[in-house]
């Protein structure tokens, strides 16, 4: 048994490797990223408000990292950037990288 952090792994723990030869049969399969660029709150009444030229504050201050989603869990953050004519993100963390897989 190798001892890792607080608990024990046994044969029963898959290695990083073993994980990754298991999903070989997936790796192309194309999965479904959002990149949070912020939240608000609002009533029904500000809602209903809102029309073209309204603007929404946000729960995030400019600069701030965008959180990118897959699955409904914060994968990565970056910072966007323009790529010529279009929108990218330049990743500056990933987040937990142990359960990365």
């Amino acid at each position: 048994m190798i001892k890792r952090g607080d608990r024990l792994e046994t044969d029963r723990v898959l290695s990083f490797e073993q994980v990754v030869d298991d999903l070989m049969p997936f790796i192309d399969t194309p999965l479904r990223m959002e990149i949070q660029l912020g939240q608000a709150r609002l009533t029904i009444r500000e809602l209903l408000e809102l029309e073209p030229g309204s603007l929404v504050e946000l729960k995030k201050s400019a600069g701030e990292p965008m959180d990118v989603l897959c699955k409904e869990r914060v994968i990565i953050r970056g910072e966007v950037t323009v790529l010529e004519d279009s929108l990218g993100l330049r990743v500056t963390e990933i987040v937990d990288p142990e359960r990365r897989v």
